[in-house]
């Protein structure tokens, strides 16, 4: 049997964004995108299951006969992502909102200062890490290298626009989102190195939890093209 880890996890210290395609494969070269942000106040999970079917049968002086539940099923992670920096391309793409450039074409020298909302589904799936600090004598590991918890839900799409209030007080661009199992390629693809070596992402996995050394990404408001590992 494997040892354990026990670590305590503490803040959100890093949120990278990478656009997928339809297949939840990441996108290579020119229309890939990959954003690092800090400035999110949370990321909250809310595992959704259908319920087991539940058989009950009674005999004819009316006790119980049958009485059986089969266990439920996880079928998906709904997710709420609150920002109050606001990336603009990377709110657009999981928006599915068009980017306005100003300035030039935005494969050019132009700047995407905004997005435009249309009606209709929201098409853009991405996948989403989140790196979080190890609070308390865990902080770092027994060679003195700090640790990170770090969390990745490998497709996410279908997203929708919640609450953005205009006030006396700062806004917050609201996403709430929901998974889908994982792409085989996709933790082949970004490298994973907050994956134990030797460890795959499995096709049917939402949502994945590891502790690491690896440091998270570098922070910048300038989004990249993704480039495979």
């Amino acid at each position: 049997m494997a040892n354990s880890t026990c670590a305590t996890p503490i803040k959100g210290t890093h949120l990278r964004i990478i656009a997928l395609d339809v297949c939840g494969v990441p996108i290579t070269g020119a229309g890939s995108l990959v954003v690092v942000t800090k400035g999110f106040v949370q990321v909250t999970q809310e595992p959704q299951y259908l319920e087991g079917e539940e058989f009950v049968e009674r005999t004819a002086d009316g006790s119980l006969c049958v009485n059986q539940r089969d266990d439920a099923a996880l079928t998906r992670m709904q997710l709420t992502i609150d920002f109050c920096e606001i990336n603009v391309l990377g709110a657009s793409w999981i928006t599915s909102a068009r980017n306005l450039v100003s300035g030039g074409p935005i494969t050019g020298s132009g700047t995407a200062t905004g997005f435009a909302v249309a009606e209709g589904p929201s098409t853009n799936r991405f996948s989403l890490e989140v790196w979080q600090e190890v609070a308390g004598a865990g902080a770092c590991d027994p060679e003195g290298t700090q640790r990170f918890i770090y969390n990745a839900w490998p497709n996410v799409g279908s997203s929708q626009i919640g609450e953005y209030t205009i006030e006396n007080g700062r806004s917050t661009l609201q996403v709430i989102a929901e998974t889908r199992g994982a792409s085989a390629l996709w933790d082949t693809l970004i490298g994973a190195p907050w994956i134990p070596e030797g460890e795959t992402v499995e096709t049917d996995e939402h949502w994945l939890w590891n502790v690491a050394t690896t440091p998270p990404p570098t922070i910048q408001c300038n989004s990249t093209e993704f480039v495979p590992a």
